[in-house]
């Protein structure tokens, strides 16, 4: 007894997906409104009414970050090395808000550690701004 090939050709099983595919579709929206979303809060923008009646006496630190690589306070260069006894020296007991303005082409881990070194030597707020030319 010799089987025939054409018999194995022409049974050819095909597997229907479409089922497989409404489920994922199913699934997908059952858990895009299962999650729930989570608003982490990484630096916060809250400015205070500019309405207000009390002014805050206390002015901000301003350093500038220039394309030419320079932390300047004033005009003057302090170096990142500075950054710390500026701050520390700028206000006495009164721990200091900064604020860092970033120029088109300076560099971001530049921005980083002077962020870093002011927080460290004890400001209460840092903030960054972008120099609009």
């Amino acid at each position: 007894m010799r089987r025939n090939r054409t018999n194995f050709q022409a049974e050819r099983t095909e597997i229907n997906v479409s089922p497989l595919i409404d489920m994922v579709f199913i699934l997908l929206i059952f858990f895009i409104v299962a999650t729930s979303f989570i608003d982490e809060i990484g630096i916060s923008s809250n400015y205070k009414d500019s309405s207000s009646i009390i002014k805050n006496e206390n002015k901000p630190l301003f350093f500038t970050l220039p394309g030419s690589g320079e932390v300047l306070v004033d005009g003057y260069s302090v170096g990142l090395k500075g950054v710390a006894s500026k701050v520390r020296n700028f206000s006495g007991l009164v721990p200091p808000s900064i604020v860092i303005q970033v120029s088109a082409g300076a560099k971001a881990g530049l921005a980083t550690q002077v962020m870093d070194q002011a927080l460290q030597a004890g400001a209460k707020a840092v903030k960054m701004a972008v120099i609009s030319k």
